[in-house]
């Protein structure tokens, strides 16, 4: 048993989608999430850039005793978990990658496609899975430019964001795509939209419970999950902590509170 706290970290609040997951698998476990909204969007940063910017958060989070850290960010797996594994070997760090080989193995139709920043759309790592998981198969793969940054702000139902979705899902719908993989943690909160959008025949998937489960496996092995019979949550940022506070509220449903604005 160990109840030291879980830490989670992502560029914003996407990453909310894998916390709220943890949460819901491992009801007995403190938290503390990192959102480093003062320098979002990570999606358009070099990965010299990323390895700083994850480098000193994971730094962060150590400093404040955490058993294990999630990347709860597409980009910032793609680009820095190895990094940080050789940076930190004594912590176990958990990613977050698109979900290819699931939908390569779900789709009937043969195509599949993948929304993600345009990063990780056109990344190596992204490049891979799709050689090793789905080299038979046709793939939609659109870095949705400006989407994260919607979610961010807590635009997930306006105009504005509608325009951004219906431009980003055009190849998708124009297409025989019957599986989606929502490849970056922000896209979960747009999921219904999306849902609408595609229509019926289109099944969507997001990587949150399996990270979740990922997670839970990995404490197990470790003789390292909690029994808090009051877990605690915490939450920092780098950005603006009453935004944070608004926008994660927003996404959640619920009230956040113990918002900490920090510099790293």
């Amino acid at each position: 048993m160990d109840n030291r706290p879980i830490g989670v970290f992502d560029s914003g609040v996407g990453g909310l989608s894998i916390w709220r997951a943890i949460r819901r698998m491992l009801p007995q476990e403190s938290l503390i999430f990192f959102a480093d909204s003062g320098h979002v969007p990570y999606g358009e940063k070099s990965t010299a850039e990323l390895h700083d910017l994850t480098g000193r958060i994971a730094g962060f989070l150590i400093e404040r005793d955490v058993k294990m850290i999630v990347v709860a960010c597409n980009t910032a797996t793609v680009h820095a978990i190895g990094y940080l594994r050789e940076s930190f070997p004594e912590i176990p760090f958990v990613g977050v990658v698109p979900v290819v080989k699931t939908l390569a193995r779900r789709t009937r139709t043969g195509t599949i496609a993948v929304l993600s920043t345009p990063a990780t759309a056109q990344s190596p790592y992204l490049a891979g899975l799709i050689e090793e998981f789905a080299p038979d198969k046709r793939v939609i793969n659109v870095g949705c430019d400006g989407l994260e940054n919607m979610v961010e702000a807590g635009e997930v139902g306006t105009r504005a964001t509608t325009a951004l979705l219906e431009r980003h899902l055009a190849p998708v719908r124009g297409s025989e795509a019957d599986v989606v993989g929502l490849g970056c943690t922000h896209y979960p909160f747009l999921r219904g939209r999306i849902k609408r959008m595609l229509g019926r025949g289109v099944h969507l998937y997001d990587p949150s419970r399996p990270v979740a489960r990922r997670v839970r496996q990995l404490l197990r092995e470790r003789d390292a999950l909690a029994a808090n019979p009051k877990p605690t949550y915490g939450f920092y940022t780098t950005g603006d902590a009453d935004v944070f506070k608004r926008v994660a509220g927003r996404l959640l449903r619920t009230s956040v509170r113990d918002v900490e604005r920090v510099e790293i």
